[in-house]
């Protein structure tokens, strides 16, 4: 999910991002500045579990002590993005705190 999606999907949940972030001064990548929005701000974890084999990683979400992993490999930029996919959801039925 890109910021752009974030912004025109979820406005609150946009809203809520862009006043964390920008109430301090981020050197972190989008995505990154949104996962830790979404770590710092829900009670949800975002775990990418390495794989050994050509740099993959098997996406896991922790959702109020809840953990669900997902039997797939992905790119670390892909395993990220599912992830926050999955937490915005779980946020906006809220199922997260």
């Amino acid at each position: 999910m890109t910021l752009k999606e974030l912004a025109e999907s979820f406005p609150d949940i946009y809203k809520q991002y862009s006043d964390h972030c920008s109430s301090r001064r981020m050197t972190l990548k989008p995505i990154d500045r949104l996962i830790s929005f979404i770590e710092s701000r829900y009670n949800i974890s975002i775990i990418n579990i390495v794989q050994e084999k050509n740099q993959n990683f098997k996406p896991c979400i922790r959702i109020n002590g809840n953990e669900t992993k997902y039997d797939i490999s992905l790119p670390l930029s892909r395993s990220k993005s599912f992830l926050v996919t999955k937490a915005i959801e779980a946020i906006n039925m809220g199922l997260a705190n």
